[in-house]
């Protein structure tokens, strides 16, 4: 068996390996680690790099955990830590950034029905999606780790995401290993996955 490096992904024989990075953000003292895998783009076209999925676990200085859902179509160089909007005397309001609506099927021995969610990109990561919190500013009710059930019984997701010319890419990840290294982690376990 051969391993070959390609970004922050294992491949071996063609099958991508959820990789983990872990750290502490020196400005905000968030604690946070990021567990990516590779998938597939479904269809036509394609990045010169694999399209990535990335769980996101993070807390807090006061000890609030939070668990992400990230995404991309691939021919984002860099998967990283981006820590939230902090208001300034200078700059009091967040960035208005795109935000679209991502389809998202999970297949598996069953059909269920697709579902469309909000999603929005990150400040400072070019092509990099996150699964919208629900709030006054997003159209979502549910959060993330909400349809992490779902993956459980159909653990094929796919995703009709956009690319950074804003059209939409069909990627496709089997999370099956990544789901097991995201509830490996004592940071994730302790989002309440």
């Amino acid at each position: 068996m051969r391993w070959k490096t390609v970004g922050f992904v294992w491949l071996l024989a063609g099958v991508a390996a959820a990789s983990a990075q872990t750290g502490t953000d020196a400005a905000s003292g968030i604690e946070w680690t990021l567990i990516s895998m590779s998938g597939k783009v479904v269809g036509m076209g394609a990045a010169e790099t694999a399209p990535r999925l990335t769980a996101q676990c993070t807390k807090d200085p006061k000890g609030k955990l939070r668990f992400e859902l990230l995404a991309d179509v691939g021919d984002v160089p860099e998967v990283r830590f981006v820590p939230p909007f902090k208001p300034t005397k200078d700059d009091l309001f967040p960035p208005n950034l795109p935000r679209a609506a991502v389809t998202m099927e999970f297949l598996g021995y069953r059909k269920v029905k697709p579902v469309k969610r909000q999603w929005v990109a990150i400040d400072g990561l070019a092509g990099e999606w996150k699964y919208a919190t629900p709030g006054a500013s997003s159209g979502n009710m549910e959060e993330v780790v909400f349809y992490l059930q779902y993956l459980k019984a159909l653990p094929t997701l796919r995703l009709s995401l956009p690319d950074k010319a804003g059209k939409p890419v069909v990627v496709e990840f089997d999370t099956t290993s990544w789901q097991a290294k995201v509830k490996a982690d004592p940071l994730c376990w302790a989002s309440a996955l």
